[in-house]
């Protein structure tokens, strides 16, 4: 990989109070700050605003997940200081490009397509490259990873590499930690996304840092 992939800070959070004090313990440490999809639906954007306000030099992306009206959602993340927000892979194409579309009138922003129970990936890819898009999030569910037990294996590898390979810039999320991070040496990840392996340590600033020392050694 030309450059080493960013380290992103997930902010499930269900209260902006405890997402605001670990952005500030953590935005030092991570190249970008995610107000997760929870903390979007029990807050609204006033938690984009405030981690915005908070993290002034740090990426801020709004997991919002849009599945409809792709211009005014992104325009409303946007608005509020997001750098990038999301779509589910699953929006129809014109909520895509339509999103894509705001993202473009705007410095630094980003649409990205959430891939969570997209089962035709490779056959959509085309659609999305079509009308913009450059980013993509594999993410291994919640649900599929602490009810499902679903690990991180070699087809997962294999997807991300095509991903890649079709000109997208993949951000990783789901169950990742030191250990699961080796598995991906190798492989063209553009953003990695850790939440609990960082958050709920003693020190998380300091465990964000182990974090970057580990992407750093990947090939």
């Amino acid at each position: 990989m030309s450059t080493k992939p960013m380290l992103q800070l997930a902010l499930d959070y269900i209260a902006l109070p405890p997402a605001m004090a670990m952005a500030h313990i953590i935005k030092n440490e991570v190249d970008i700050i995610e107000i997760g999809t929870p903390l979007c639906k029990a807050e609204g954007m006033r938690a984009v605003a405030a981690i915005r306000a908070l993290c002034p030099d740090n990426l801020i992306l709004a997991d919002v997940k849009t599945p409809d009206v792709g211009a005014l959602e992104a325009k409303i993340a946007f608005d509020a200081g997001a750098n990038w927000m999301t779509l589910i892979g699953c929006a129809p194409l014109i909520t895509v490009k339509e999103a894509v579309g705001e993202a473009a009138s705007r410095e630094n922003c980003a649409a990205l397509v959430e891939l969570t129970g997209i089962r035709d990936i490779m056959e959509r890819v085309a659609e999305w490259r079509g009308v913009g898009v450059q980013r993509v999030v594999y993410h291994r569910g919640w649900d599929e990873g602490n009810v499902g037990g679903r690990l991180w294996g070699d087809a997962d590898l294999q997807l991300i590499r095509d991903l890649s390979e079709a000109g997208m810039k993949v951000s990783v999320a789901g169950g990742l930690n030191l250990e699961v991070l080796e598995r991906f040496n190798g492989v063209p990840v553009s953003v990695f996304v850790i939440g609990r392996a960082i958050r709920e340590t003693p020190d998380p600033a300091a465990t964000a840092r182990l974090y970057r020392e580990a992407i750093a050694k990947l090939s």
